[in-house]
């Protein structure tokens, strides 16, 4: 078994499939990969006969307009490693996305952006058995919330920050929306970047950065509510984000949450905090752990296991494991997550073939050396005969 790295920087190159851009060289892309420690500490006991687990969560983080990969993959490693995810921070074209509404050379460009966080949810789930792309889920900072909400159809939930779509007719409704989609949307109510009233076209209205400007504007509480209403299907009434999950008056936060629906719709403002971009996004976004946690909570919750967010614990249901219950318990004497390899496959057939094509060959010589013995006797008998005539 060869083996993996765990708790730490691994950096990736892929080459698009199909790629269609009009430069070349924006086919060759890479991304930040981060794998948790529970699959090493799982891979050493394996060795002793012990599992791997089956799933584990993925978890795209995806940074500004002018960051980086880095920007991201600092902020959430360590917390996705404490929540048994595994991380993809996957790095911009020139710093940029192309997300409908946001932003520089991506947008410019029309990359598709899409296309490319697909061709690496493709790639990690054919490389590793624990990565399944039904438990994908995304959060992005700025022109990267844009994205994962444009590119809402590729994950199970997003949690974008300080980057919200406007339009309910377009992204937000697309994919497999039949159990919901869970949204944890966080937004800084003085933020002069991206304005929580919406980025768009109408000169009334105070202007975004960087030419964000969509055809209509919406509140980012509306983008919430409709969310809510039409892809988690909550009730649209006065219990609509009428929960409070988190207030913080000192800081000038408050967390409002639709839970009793299809999937939860959380929406988290901030009074005090900009942009998230006051010395660093790091040090300036202050959920990051939150956001981990709420993905990690709906994993658990996929198969009605019971979630500790102290000890990021999931508890399962008879028949069910893994740390966030999404594997079944294989049977004495099997183990579903050693799934054998094509070569494998391959080699254990040709070898098959082989040993019966041998087996073959021994029984049709020892029948010819039993023929020629008695052929051996029958000559001598007729030899004798002729003498004794």
């Amino acid at each position: 078994m060869t083996a993996l790295e765990c708790d730490t920087l691994i950096k990736r190159d892929i080459t698009i499939s199909n790629c269609r851009e009009a430069n070349p060289d924006d086919c060759s892309r890479s991304y930040l990969l981060h794998l948790p420690t529970i699959i090493c500490n799982e891979q050493n006991s394996s060795i002793a006969g012990d599992h791997l687990p089956t799933t584990l969560p993925l978890v795209f983080a995806i940074h500004c307009f002018g960051c980086s990969a880095m920007t991201m993959y600092t902020s959430f490693a360590q917390h996705a490693n404490e929540h048994n995810l595994v991380l993809v921070a996957p790095e911009g074209v020139k710093n940029s996305w192309n997300a409908r509404d946001c932003c520089g050379y991506a947008l410019d460009n029309q990359l598709d952006d899409i296309g490319f966080l697909s061709n690496i949810q493709s790639a990690l789930s054919n490389e590793f058995a624990f990565v399944k792309p039904q438990f994908t889920y995304a959060t992005g900072w700025s022109n990267g919330g844009f994205l994962v909400m444009h590119a809402s159809e590729l994950f199970r939930g997003v949690a974008p920050i300080s980057g919200f779509i406007s339009g309910m007719d377009s992204e937000l409704k697309r994919g497999d929306i039949t159990g919901g989609k869970p949204l944890f949307i966080h937004q800084g109510m003085d933020d002069p970047f991206v304005r929580p009233t919406g980025c768009c076209h109408d000169p009334n209205l105070p202007k975004c950065c960087c030419n964000i400007a969509a055809d209509t504007c919406t509140d980012v509480m509306d983008v919430a509510r409709n969310w809510a209403v039409e892809v988690n299907g909550c009730k649209n009434d006065k219990t609509l984000l009428a929960e409070s999950s988190y207030t913080n008056s000192d800081e000038g936060i408050q967390c409002l949450t639709s839970s009793n629906c299809h999937a939860n719709t959380t929406i988290c403002t901030y009074e005090h905090s900009g942009h998230f971009n006051s010395q660093s996004f790091d040090k300036a976004f202050p959920m990051a752990s939150e956001v981990m946690n709420f993905f990690a909570r709906d994993a658990c919750e996929v198969n009605d296991g019971s979630w500790d967010s102290v000890d990021k614990i999931c508890s399962c249901k008879a028949k069910l494991s893994g740390p966030h219950c999404l594997d079944a318990i294989p049977a004495e004497g099997t183990d579903p997550r050693r799934t054998p390899s094509i070569s494998q496959v391959f080699t254990t057939t040709m070898g098959f073939i082989t040993l019966v094509l041998a087996t073959y060959a021994i029984i049709q010589k020892l029948r010819g050396h039993g023929k020629n013995r008695r052929i051996d006797k029958y000559a001598k008998v007729a030899y004798t005969d002729i003498e004794l005539n």
